[in-house]
């Protein structure tokens, strides 16, 4: 592509989004308003962080080198502030986070020397908190209300194809074009296009087009034809810029604090740290699983015998409804429910199976003629799934974890499935708090695979306030 040409494009997102190269006639380039809405919110932060630092400063007056503990905060947020490259500036959180190592050590000190009473190291750390706190809550804040990420793409057709497959339909991204490496001795035409997004530019345009769009990230994907100068060269290019290049490693299903960068010779290498987790985390799940479980299942069981008696009201039969399920490590175990469904259920399922509107080996119809009044009710609701809290209680299933699936399911799985039932199967999970009746198999089984592969406590606790979001939305449910 010519340096002087400029092509205009319409992105599948319906608005014009980037264009090949600018005139390379040395007309100055309008900042957009994303950029100004960012300094002034800098500007705004620095005015604000300074007015509480003097603010506090004049109340530590008089009680010794403490009073110089706001001041110092301040200035360190706004040095850290600016040594962050420019597109991190208003978001990132590592200069209130590491705020307070130099504060605490200072601190330490002061207590340790006499050279401030207890009274004094209180308010001065209440100052600092009070310094802190703005700075924090309005970058968390615009970390999650920021707009999508106009990203340029730079790579080879397949590496390009991988990533617009995995990102295209992510709500926090916005594809603004691609540009294509071609290996040297590729002689056919260029396309317009790949997946639908178009195709703007080659490798050595990418620069230009990110620059004058002001593009918020390039990301490279690798491939035989990219090298690491070539790499190494768009970051030059980009330098004067507040765009931000990234290369799109390939690890799947490890988040970001398993995956350590590490130098090798000049190589860089991601070392991925195991995703077993240690026997006392484990530990600390189980009993927060049973004891938690117990609790509630004390609690909802007033509610559980009324909603066994308007099943048996509505339909012939018992309240519950008990299936053999498959558990850890494949071993079975009956899992309870209350029953949703007339009682000769399986006899009828077989003729509609060619009704099944669900992926892989599971069995899912929208509109099952089986389901009974009041069990549609309960599965809008979930409340069909209170008796699975005795299950957990047992030991059988976890509060949070993986969809219990059946024995003839598990049959099926090959070797990279079947990596699910390393651990217990949960009431809930990412596949209820992701859409469950709505996602496909492959989607189903990737969120199994993340949560076994990626387990936190933290994660628990943030899948069941989702889950919460979800019931009382009935998002999902069938």
């Amino acid at each position: 592509m010519s340096t002087n040409t400029r092509r205009d494009y319409v992105s599948p997102r319906g608005r014009v989004t980037a264009r090949a190269h600018a005139d390379t006639t040395g007309d100055p380039v309008d900042l957009p308003a994303h950029s100004q809405r960012g300094a002034t919110y800098l500007l705004w932060e620095a005015c604000l962080v300074a007015g509480v630092a003097v603010g506090c400063t004049l109340l530590l007056s008089g009680r010794g080198m403490v009073m110089a503990a706001p001041a110092l905060a301040a200035v360190l947020v706004q040095v850290d502030v600016a040594a962050l490259p420019v597109y991190e500036r208003s978001t990132s959180l590592r200069p209130v986070l590491r705020l307070w190592t130099p504060i605490s050590i200072g601190l330490v000190l002061a207590t340790v020397t006499s050279a401030a009473s207890p009274s004094s190291i209180r308010l001065a750390l209440a100052s600092v908190l009070a310094v802190a706190v703005l700075p924090l809550l309005g970058r968390s804040a615009r970390r999650m209300w920021r707009r999508p990420r106009s990203t340029l793409l730079v790579g080879d057709r397949i590496a390009v194809s991988h990533l617009v497959a995995q990102w295209g339909a992510l709500p926090h991204i916005d594809i603004a074009g691609i540009c294509l490496s071609e290996p040297e001795d590729y002689v056919g035409e260029q396309p317009s296009e790949v997946l639908g997004y178009a195709v703007v530019g080659g490798l050595e345009d990418a620069a230009d087009i990110a620059r004058s769009q002001r593009l918020d990230q390039v990301v490279v994907a690798p491939g035989p034809v990219l090298t690491a100068y070539d790499v190494r060269r768009l970051g030059w290019a980009l330098e004067d810029c507040d765009t931000e290049l990234a290369v799109a490693a390939e690890v799947h299903g490890a988040v970001p604090r398993r995956v350590v960068p590490r130098l090798v010779g000049r190589r860089l290498v991601l070392s991925v740290r195991p995703s077993r987790q240690p026997a006392l985390a484990s530990l600390a799940k189980s009993i927060l699983d049973r004891v938690g479980a117990g609790a509630v299942l004390l609690v909802a069981a007033p509610l559980i015998f009324f909603l066994v008696v308007a099943v048996r009201l509505e339909t012939p039969g018992g309240g519950f409804f008990s299936q053999i399920r498959t558990g850890r490590d494949g071993r079975p175990f009956r899992m309870l429910k209350l029953r949703t469904m007339v009682i000769d259920a399986e006899q009828r399922r077989a003729e509609l199976e060619e009704l099944n509107e669900g992926a892989g080996p599971l069995f899912k119809l929208s509109n099952d003629p089986r389901v009974t009044r009041v069990g549609g009710f309960l599965r809008r609701t979930s409340l069909d799934e209170l008796p699975q809290l005795w299950n957990v209680v047992r030991g059988d299933m976890s509060l949070i974890g993986p969809r219990p699936a059946l024995p003839h399911e598990t049959d099926e799985y090959d070797d990279w499935i079947r990596r699910r039932l390393s651990i217990k199967p949960g009431m809930t999970g990412l596949w209820q708090v992701s859409g469950r009746s709505r996602l496909g198999w492959n989607d189903a089984v990737r969120l199994d695979l993340d949560y076994v592969d990626n387990w936190t406590l933290g994660g628990d606790l943030q899948i069941a306030g989702r889950t919460v979001n979800a019931v009382l939305r009935r998002d999902g449910a069938v």
